[in-house]
């Protein structure tokens, strides 16, 4: 007898459960894969290399997967990206550095903020090691300049000092 009401206590239970679990409904989610070959200044406030113009040829792949709710409305998104710098001075053509980034972004849409998390730069030359590096997690949308915990070599003058050197071609 007391099995048999400890199993109708335990199917009673189930049976409102089912009843109050609210069903969620939600889109599939959307995802977008980019690959992008672009060229640009590298302008941060604290690249300290006087007369010195620094570029990217910046060659990478971004995959984003947002996710919605029934009625369309963004709740969250996932970005993953991977590509290569090439970082040279237009003066000094046959120095560039290069090296891989990779790393990842999430949304979230209650609070209207990015997150990332990985690294951004890379960049290694054969008989000085690691010239430039940026790796951690840091928030947006002020990246590069919202980092927060890790490594930045631009944030480190010795760092930034080998860094010019090298593209200066010393």
């Amino acid at each position: 007898m007391k099995i048999m009401r400890r199993a109708f206590a335990l199917s009673l239970a189930l049976v409102f459960a089912l009843l109050v679990a609210v069903p969620v409904s939600a889109a599939p989610p959307v995802v977008v894969t980019e690959r992008n070959d672009v060229d640009y200044p590298v302008d941060y406030p604290s690249l300290p290399c006087p007369s010195i113009q620094v570029r990217n040829h910046e060659v990478y792949s971004v995959v984003t997967t947002s996710y919605y709710d029934d009625k369309g409305v963004l709740l969250r998104a996932h970005m993953r990206f991977s590509g290569t710098d090439n970082l040279y001075n237009p003066a000094n053509p046959g120095v560039v550095l290069s090296g891989h980034f990779a790393g990842a972004g999430n949304y979230d849409a209650r609070a209207g903020v990015w997150y990332y998390t990985g690294v951004p730069y890379h960049i290694t030359v054969p008989g000085y090691g690691t010239v430039l590096v940026r790796a951690g997690r840091w928030y947006g949308p002020d990246y590069p300049y919202g980092h927060l915990a890790g490594k930045d070599s631009f944030l480190s003058p010795k760092d930034m000092a080998q860094f010019c050197a090298c593209l200066a071609g010393r």
